[in-house]
């Protein structure tokens, strides 16, 4: 019987070049070595562990299907803020449930770092989760979450890694 909803998990060393071509899909010009880069210091060692960066896998019938990296920003109040990037999902025959179970695991993580809400940038192979995903008066959601699409990176190539999001007013 298939599973409904998604299992969610951190990232493991083990995983990283596994995961490699779902972090692809949310950057086309992205090698395995800068993957590397950015994984490795977002792999958690003990499941417990409560981490201002991570890596956020969605499984469903034990083959991940979804990604998202995180970042806390280090601000406290207010303006403390969850950041998705890479944000990924390749399972669309039961998309809905994937999307809202990686959307619900961000949230808890951002609840528990005290975060005001979640920004979320979306690649172009992740702009469908716009329009599910946003709610930036944190009508629909327990938090804020506000996304932004990114440019395409084969048409528009990217001036840095990061991405800066705008101040909540």
């Amino acid at each position: 019987m298939p599973a409904t909803h998604a299992d969610l998990f951190a990232l493991t060393t083990d995983q990283i070049d596994m995961v490699f071509p779902l972090a692809r899909e949310a950057d086309s010009q992205l090698s395995l070595d800068r993957w590397r880069k950015f994984a490795e210091p977002r792999v958690v060692n003990d499941p417990s562990e409560r981490r201002l960066s991570g890596v956020l896998l969605a499984s469903r019938n034990s083959h991940i299907r979804g990604l998202a990296a995180y970042d806390v920003s280090e601000a406290i109040g207010p303006d403390r803020v969850l950041k998705a990037s890479h944000v990924v999902i390749v399972d669309r025959t039961r998309e809905r449930h994937l999307e809202m179970d990686l959307l619900g695991g961000l949230l808890r993580i951002a609840e528990t770092a005290e975060c005001m809400r979640v920004c979320a940038e979306l690649p172009s192979s992740s702009r469908w989760l716009h329009t599910r995903w946003s709610d930036p008066g944190g009508r629909v959601f327990r938090l804020p979450v506000e996304c932004f699409a990114l440019p395409d990176t084969e048409k528009h190539p990217p001036a840095t890694d990061v991405v800066n999001f705008r101040p909540r007013n």
